[in-house]
């Protein structure tokens, strides 16, 4: 049986960059940027970007991964957190789960089908 999140919406509680903006990436834990296709995605504090991803999720967790990436050449991303979509989420309605750390904190929504 194949089981998919879908990503709904990221919501930028608190920015990690004094400046209140940060460079967005979303990714697998180990694996390949998903969101945005390439380079960043600047938020906001207080903003929402709508994502409209799906995510198989088959026989275990999948954990998903957000940074922040400073502007500039050579600088670095920093980890946000990591959050973990289960197969055993199916059904539950929208779930609402927090990525947090480097000074930041991200709000990610989804449903499991």
């Amino acid at each position: 049986m194949s089981v998919l999140a879908k990503l709904l919406d990221l919501t930028a509680a608190s920015c990690q960059d004094r400046d209140g903006e940060d460079g967005i990436v979303m990714s697998r834990v180990g694996g390949v940027q998903f969101f945005p296709t390439s380079g960043t995605v600047s938020m906001r504090e207080g903003t929402t970007e709508e994502l409209d991803i799906f995510v198989p999720v088959f026989s275990g967790d999948v954990r998903l991964a957000l940074h922040e990436v400073d502007r500039g050449p050579g600088m670095p991303a920093r980890l946000v957190g990591t959050v973990s979509i289960s197969p055993d989420e199916a059904g539950r309605g929208t779930i609402r789960k927090k990525f947090e750390g480097a000074g930041a904190l991200y709000e990610l929504s989804y449903v499991v089908n």
